[in-house]
Order: structure tokens, then sequence, then C-alpha cells
């Protein structure tokens, strides 16, 4: 899985001032785009009070492996048969838009970041690894070296 985090996020996840995922998460196999602007088109970032814009220069993803069947919810309108109600880009149907890139999105409770989760940096020349989550700590990649602990 995979949530789009504006760059203001970072800090606090690798600080461990946030410690939580919630909200609208994607599946990474859904949805392997190369640049801000597809993640920001088909994921609905476009939304009001958004820290997002399409023509951003990056776009950073917080990934983790979805285990069992943690609190995923489709989120449907009552016109899907579901009880959500939100403005638009929300469509209600359990996709992010009905435009082609679109992808399945689903809704999850606060739930902690998971071991293993990790943080990237999409640009437009390509995507870089920042961090990786141990279960206490945020480990990043030393200059030449392998990971290390985070400040």
């Amino acid at each position: 899985m995979h949530k789009a985090i504006p760059p203001r996020m970072v800090e606090p996840y690798l600080t461990g001032r946030r410690s939580i995922i919630s909200g609208f998460v994607h599946r990474v196999a859904d949805s392997a785009f190369t640049s801000p602007g597809a993640f920001y088109d088909a994921f609905g970032l476009g939304y009001e009070g958004s820290d997002f814009s399409r023509d951003m220069a990056e776009v950073y993803v917080l990934r983790w492996r979805a285990v069992g069947s943690q609190a995923y919810q489709v989120p449907l309108s009552p016109d899907s048969g579901g009880d959500w109600t939100m403005k638009p880009p929300f469509t209600g149907t359990g996709y992010t838009s009905d435009l082609t890139p679109s992808v399945a999105e689903y809704y999850t409770e606060p739930i902690p970041v998971p071991v293993g989760a990790e943080i990237h940096r999409v640009t437009a020349d390509g995507s870089d690894f920042i961090a990786r989550y141990d279960g206490q700590v945020w480990l990043r990649p030393a200059e030449g070296s392998e990971l290390c602990v985070t400040d």
C-alpha cells in the first residue's frame, strides 16, 4: 500500500512526531506512476485544502505491506451502496476518478506505521529511497554505506 504525503509531513515522520497512517491509501501495484503530476491526477490530490498541486516538483509516498485484513474500507457513496459523503474529487465509486488513470482507493482509520514501511521521494527524474522504519526509528542510507539511524 502507499499514501501520498506532502513534503511538510516527511520530517515529522522521520523524527517520530508522526507515527500513524490514516486516510485514503492505494495499492502500489495499481499505481506505479513516475511523476508528481501523475500521482496528483491519479490519486485525486486536488481536494479542498490540499497541500498538493499538479505542478509540484516532488511528492513523497509512504509505502508498506498490507498485513491481514487491517481496516481498509472501500469508500462508497450512497449511490454505490455505501454511506460515504464527501466533496469532489471524491467519487464514491471505490476509484479515484472516472478518468484514466484511475486507481482503486481505500480508507483506513489511524493505524501505527508498520515495521518495514518506507518513504520514497518521487520527482520527474525518478524515485529516491528516503528511509525505512524498523519499528522504533527511521533508518536512512548514509552516503556510500548501508542504512543509518536518523537524527
